[in-house]
């Protein structure tokens, strides 16, 4: 649930001007202060031409940090966390390829669901333009194919290194990359005079804090796809916060109405019977 405080909070910032980029950019800053809380924990450093291992995914967070934005910015949460569940369908499709994780007829009929719950998320009553709509899904998908692989990496690549080790690396990678697109950036004097600087920083905090959890554990214990099922619950708690709380946060001045978020949660549902129905 830290995900969808934190990604409700980020649209809210964005709301008041505050971009793409500097959320991402700040996300991957904080995100490497707060990992290296695990450096404690320690691990074995491995030869030097391995460092390629956490630089690919760190690169492959900061990717999927820029599309989940991005679905936001379009869309909005009940949009693009549903979307992001979908993750969990395609780690096992994929886990083939890259973990030589064994792929079951089941993964099929959750595919037919979870595109069922896709089309119903799209859900639109003329309040958001379709376009943005269709959008927000597709950064949404690139986001969950781009974190598919970031999972299925750490899976793969962090044992030998101990997560104390691997983890810190693969995060400073991403904060070091993130320079690079300073350029794009609000200034310092923009964001501060956006009024959302308190919720920016909250937000990022909170995205920061629910990555360590989840990488944490695919870290030392693996099992990528299971990981992902209680992840991808966000979908459901996404679309409850956006219709609860979008108001009281100030989000959006127009919201959808009660029946396009009816059909939005049950998208959701759908997704997240697909996600158990991938699994069992």
């Amino acid at each position: 649930m830290l995900s969808i405080f934190g990604l409700l909070l980020l649209k809210r910032a964005q709301q008041n001007g505050i971009s793409t980029w500097s959320t991402m950019i700040l996300t991957c800053w904080v995100s490497a202060v707060v990992f290296t809380l695990l450096i404690p924990l320690g691990g074995t450093m491995q030869p030097l031409e391995l460092l390629w291992q956490p630089a690919v995914i760190g690169a492959l967070f900061l990717a999927g940090q820029y599309f989940m934005f991005m679905a936001v910015r379009l869309g909005d949460v009940s949009i693009a966390a549903p979307v992001l569940g979908l993750k969990v369908l395609i780690v096992p499709a994929l886990g083939l390829l890259v973990v030589d994780n064994e792929v079951t007829s089941r993964i099929w009929l959750a595919a037919l669901l979870a595109m069922i719950g896709v089309v119903l998320v799209q859900s639109n009553d003329g309040v958001v333009e379709r376009r943005k709509i269709v959008f927000s899904v597709i950064f949404s998908l690139l986001g969950a194919l781009t974190m598919t692989m970031f999972d299925l990496w750490i899976q793969s690549w962090a044992p030998p290194w101990g997560a104390g080790r691997f983890l810190p690396l693969t995060f400073a990678f991403s904060a070091l990359f993130a320079v690079g697109f300073l350029p794009l950036a609000d200034s310092p004097r923009q964001i501060r005079e956006s009024n959302a600087t308190k919720v920016l920083m909250l937000g990022v905090a909170l995205m920061a804090v629910q990555a360590i959890g989840m990488t944490f554990t695919l870290a030392k214990f693996g099992d990528a796809t299971r990981v992902n099922i209680v992840y991808s619950l966000r979908g459901i708690w996404g679309v409850v916060f956006t219709w609860l709380l979008a108001k009281r946060l100030q989000i959006d001045s127009s919201q959808p109405s009660h029946r396009i978020m009816l059909l939005r949660l049950v998208g959701a549902m759908l997704i997240g019977i697909a996600v158990i129905v991938s699994i069992v």
